[in-house]
């Protein structure tokens, strides 16, 4: 009789395995891609290189910014109203990015757009946020604008796929998107990468320098908060990039100023190539 039990009770532990396969199939196969995969932190900037030229968003001017390696020269690619241009990636001819509509301190009304490099029109592929390119697919989250009295704000409903140009929209059922990051987890290329040093309080980590390592172990300081004497005691590098030959970080002044710095990754030829008072969002 125990026999008779004991192999019933592994019978009925493997239906159950087989019914939760298929009720919530593919969560331990499901693909996982990083949405932050070459940038830690926000500070209310986003940045792509490409072809020595960096593109760069500033929440609070609701642009996208183009600055040019080799001549030195910025200028505007896009511009719109309501908090602007975030999670800026690019692809051909075009950048991709989060816009928000919302012109309130407290809501959103996001969307993933398409960006022409050349004229700057911005064409609405989907309500959504936080997304990937995987080969010909954007992988994004969906979700729907809600209005209930003067607030107004996104719900989130799920995993979606759509193509480069916004078509073909479907639920992805074994893909999960990875929205955070610790931003004490190295930035790895197969050069080298760029990791950060800092202070934790409670739960919270605060970078206060970087460091580009190769992949030789040759290690350079790129920034340290605590060695810049315009920087108060309490800066933090609350942004950094690395792509390809260059890095691109954001940090503050005793002015009250944000500054977005691009350096090579050798640590050589610093320069600041956005600067402004820091205020909400920026």
């Amino acid at each position: 009789m125990k026999q008779f039990f004991k192999s019933h009770a592994i019978l009925f532990s493997m239906l159950a395995v087989l019914i939760g396969c298929l009720i919530y199939p593919n969560q331990a196969d499901a693909k996982t891609y990083q949405t932050q995969d070459n940038y830690i932190g926000g500070g209310g900037c986003s940045v792509v290189i490409s072809n020595n030229k960096v593109y760069y968003s500033i929440a609070e001017t609701g642009r996208i910014f183009c600055y040019d390696i080799k001549t030195k020269k910025t200028k505007t690619i896009a511009k719109a109203s309501g908090k602007g241009f975030g999670s800026l990636r690019k692809k051909g001819n075009y950048l991709y990015a989060v816009y928000d509509n919302y012109g309130g301190s407290d809501g959103s009304d996001e969307y993933i757009v398409r960006v022409s490099i050349k004229t700057g029109k911005k064409t609405k592929l989907a309500r959504g946020r936080n997304f990937v390119f995987a080969g010909k697919k954007i992988y994004y989250t969906k979700t729907q604008h809600i209005k209930t009295g003067d607030v107004e704000y996104d719900k989130t409903i799920g995993t979606y796929s759509m193509s480069l140009t916004g078509k073909n929209k479907k639920k992805a059922k074994s893909v999960v998107l990875n929205t955070e990051r610790d931003g004490r987890t190295p930035i790895k290329t197969s050069k080298g990468s760029l990791t950060s040093r800092g202070k934790t309080i409670g739960s919270l980590y605060f970078p206060q320098a970087i460091d580009y390592k190769t992949s030789k172990g040759k290690k350079t300081e790129i920034y340290n908060v605590l060695k810049d004497k315009n920087a108060t005691s309490t800066s933090t590098v609350s942004y950094y990039t690395l792509q390809g030959d260059y890095i691109v970080y954001k940090k503050y002044d005793k002015k009250g100023y944000s500054k977005l710095v691009l350096v090579k990754k050798n640590g050589k030829g610093a320069k600041v190539i956005y600067s402004a008072p820091s205020v909400s969002g920026w």
